[in-house]
């Protein structure tokens, strides 16, 4: 298509003309452009542009070449304009763009959504200024290094590395050694170091890395069972699934490595994906422990320079790589690709839920793997019902056991605490008194404790005890969280939209004073076991205490070295981590997990109890769990007790297919947002109505419209509308652009197939 606007007047006789694919409208449109410079423009290349004034990045779908007479009497604004830049060459294969489009029509949006989507953020779209040259904290020796004499044999082993370094070194790698802001702060104070900003060049996979090892680890040698999950996996087909079901502990990440290992000795990508942040840290340092500078991240938390660094490096690369990354890194154009890991399948942070599009990794690796003739790997010690349903022989997926942890050490023991029985005989503590005698003794034991608090912050809300008033977010339809300052003032945030406010010192209902915070955050948590428990060092790991890329890593090496006896956290806690040291992990408040109204409260809650059990008893010594809970009967927590995961599933199936309910029915969510509740209320009853007889005549149920659970997020009034039907069959909705051309203005329109949350 040609842009009026954009249409130009060339001196040459015969020119390059090029369609290129920009951001415009829902679904994109295409202007004409000519390659005047010439740049060499081809398929495939992202290019810079202009429309209307702005820049803007677009895709180029068309090349020809074209005499200038057709263009002669144009002038002024009828002239086409000239392509201003080259972003990328050969940015998007033609297969890959196919499958990409695929994908777009199962998650109903446009193909152009999709492809901004698969693509490193701004390469695509409107144009940011030129992202500045990244300046982070150099820290160097300053003097005579010899002063460092009669210092804190951690200051002289920070003295002795930076030496080894040519005297100075980035601040970030320093905090990932295990060196404390602290530790560095009093150094700059004596003038022994001195800080300063520099332009960091430095890219991933660099050997001079900090904290890049330069001896390479070799394979460690495979239990039986471990040598039996890699020659089944071995033996699938190309384009073929298997899951690692494994207990905690039981040398899964190893099987990953050995798997990998094998793909770049045949000259093949690997891609190893997890769920979340916050378990990329381990993940890199094992694997680039035994492969070196193969190893990239891709992940919201690399800077822009460094996702198109790590994308351009996959487009071009001469030699295979590891990339380790969340959800977003299955779209990486590795080629060839042999290997797709999905460590922890079952986690729920592997689906997109918002903004479109809706998708699950685990979904678009399997697809990705049969159209390439990659295979996939899914590692988990507590499957997915999903997967545990598509196993061999009633689906496709083969299944590897690893029934035992390493060197044959023992699960750990589950003690439950009747918080019931606390209260009848007087105690009415958050924390029992079983858990604190517990807690008490690991300073002199010298082990360490993992604590999951179901929510951070201080107190969950803030109620008023005359009137019963609670403490109400003005953008959302929830209530304010309590948060506590250092200097122990109190204050209130909303955990959907980020509005934070002071605290008030009278109820706006009533007038009363009487505030009382209910319900206890992990802050509240450490501030009562600091309290009670005299000589216990406490940390905490929240998404509130984690500070940028590398938070993670800094608190769990920490924690690891020995700065705390007790890590006091959220459910983060349960997923990944590898600490020798911690032999109890406790759970407060576990009905907290049980009693949400979710579908799948039953399973996701016991695969986070089951894998925070799995966080102790890793090292020489056995684990311990302790479970505080008022329903000590529910199924949950006695599935939990005989460690039956399969049993669990079973019953859970039983339930879900006489109820016929996901994984044995397909459901879809429509989920509407608009500023006034009136008007969004009427777009989604609308809708309803429009696509009620495609829903009749394909056997679909429909539910609602209804108010979302969350009614109004950051001023937005939100309803939803829930559809049921045939597993396998396609949704019932029209194609292309017709719901969202039946909304109103400022009514919005997010279609979610496959929903996990209902």
């Amino acid at each position: 298509m040609t842009s009026a606007t954009d249409l130009v007047q060339t001196s040459c006789s015969s020119q390059v003309e090029v369609d290129v694919w920009l951001e415009a409208g829902r679904d994109g449109r295409c202007f004409t452009y000519l390659d005047s410079k010439p740049f060499g423009v081809d398929l495939g290349d992202l290019v810079l542009v202009r429309l209307r004034g702005r820049l803007i990045h677009g895709l180029v779908i068309a090349k020809r070449v074209s005499s200038d007479k057709k263009n002669q009497g144009l002038t002024g604004v009828h002239e086409l304009k000239p392509v201003e830049g080259l972003i990328q060459t050969a940015a998007v294969d033609p297969l890959w763009r196919e499958w990409l489009e695929s994908i777009a029509k199962r998650c109903y949006t446009s193909p152009f959504r999709m492809l901004k989507v698969a693509l490193p953020p701004g390469w695509l779209g409107h144009f940011a200024e030129t992202h500045l040259p990244r300046k982070l904290i150099w820290i160097a020796l300053e003097g005579d290094v010899n002063e460092f004499d009669g210092l804190s044999r951690r200051q002289l082993a920070l003295r002795n590395l930076l030496v080894e370094r040519s005297g100075g070194a980035w601040q970030k790698d320093l905090y990932i050694e295990g060196f404390s802001a602290r530790l560095l702060d009093g150094l700059v104070k004596k003038g022994l170091l001195r800080r300063e900003k520099r332009e960091f060049k430095k890219e991933q996979g660099d050997e001079d890395s900090i904290s890049l090892r330069q001896n390479l680890e070799p394979p460690q040698i495979l239990t039986d069972e471990q040598h039996k999950a890699i020659e089944l996996f071995s033996s699938q087909p190309v384009g073929k699934a298997t899951l690692l079901w494994g207990v905690t502990g039981s040398g899964k990440t190893e099987v990953y490595l050995q798997l990998a290992e094998k793909e770049l000795a045949e000259g093949r990508h690997c891609l190893i994906l997890t769920p979340e942040i916050g378990l990329i840290p381990q993940l890199v340092d094992r694997f680039r422990k035994r492969f070196g500078s193969v190893v990239f991240e891709y992940h919201s938390a690399c800077t822009y320079k460094e996702r198109v660094s790590t994308w351009r490096k996959g487009l071009n690369a001469e030699n295979p790589m590891v990339v380790i990354g969340t959800r977003s890194a299955v779209f990486l154009p590795l080629a060839p690709l042999g290997l797709i890991v999905l460590d922890e399948e079952h986690d729920s942070s592997y689906k997109q839920e918002s903004p479109m599009p809706c998708y699950h990794a685990r979904d678009l690796a399997l697809d990705r793997a049969k159209r390439i003739g990659a295979k996939v790997l899914l590692g988990t010690a507590t499957p997915s019902l999903t997967t545990w349903k598509n196993l061999e022989p009633r689906g496709s997926i083969a299944v590897a056991r690893l029934n035992n942890r390493i060197s044959n050490r023992p699960l750990p023991s589950i003690h439950l605490i009747d918080m019931r029985q606390e209260l009848a005989e007087g105690h009415r503590l958050v924390v029992s008194r079983a858990l604190i005698s517990r807690l008490a003794a690991l300073p002199e034991k010298k082990e360490q404790a993992v604590v999951l608090v179901p929510r951070r912050g201080y107190s969950s809300f803030l109620s008023c005890r005359s009137c019963g008033e609670v403490v109400q977010c003005p953008n959302c339809d929830v209530a304010l969280t309590v948060h506590k300052k250092k200097n122990g003032s109190q204050w209130l945030r909303c955990h959907w939209c980020d509005y934070r406010s002071e605290m008030e010192s009278t109820c706006g209902h009533c007038g009363s004073v009487a505030f009382k915070p209910f319900g206890s955050g992990t802050q509240r948590v450490m501030e009562h076991l600091s309290r009670e428990l005299e000589g216990v060092t406490f940390m905490r790991f929240d998404r509130d205490s984690i500070r940028g890329r590398h938070g993670h890593r800094r608190i769990l090496e920490r924690f690891a070295n020995g700065e705390a006896d007790v890590l006091v956290g959220t459910q983060m806690l349960s997923k990944g981590m590898d600490l020798p040291k911690v032999t109890l992990a406790a759970v407060l408040a576990a009905d907290g997990l049980l009693h949400r109204p979710d579908l799948q409260a039953s399973e996701q809650s016991l695969q986070t109890l089951m894998q925070l059990a799995g966080r102790t008893g890793r090292g020489e010594l056995p684990g311990r769990v302790f479970v505080q809970t008022y329903c000590p009967d529910h199924p949950v927590i006695k599935h939990l007790v005989d460690g039956r995961y399969e049993e669990f599933l079973k019953q859970e199936s039983l339930l879900r297919k006489e109820a016929g309910l996901i994984p044995y029915k397909r459901a879809c969510l429509l989920r509407f947002a608009g500023e006034s509740a009136s008007t969004t209320a009427t777009a989604a009853s609308s809708i309803a109505e429009f696509i009620r007889p495609i829903s009749d005549i394909s056997g679909w149920m429909m539910v609602g419209p209804a108010p979302s659970m969350v009614a109004r997020v950051s001023g937005r009034s939100r309803w939803q509308l829930l559809l049921h039907g045939p597993e396998g069959s396609s949704l019932p909705l029209p194609k292309g652009n017709e719901l969202w051309e039946a909304l109103p203005k400022g009514v919005t329109l997010a279609v979610d197939p496959d929903p996990i949350n209902l």
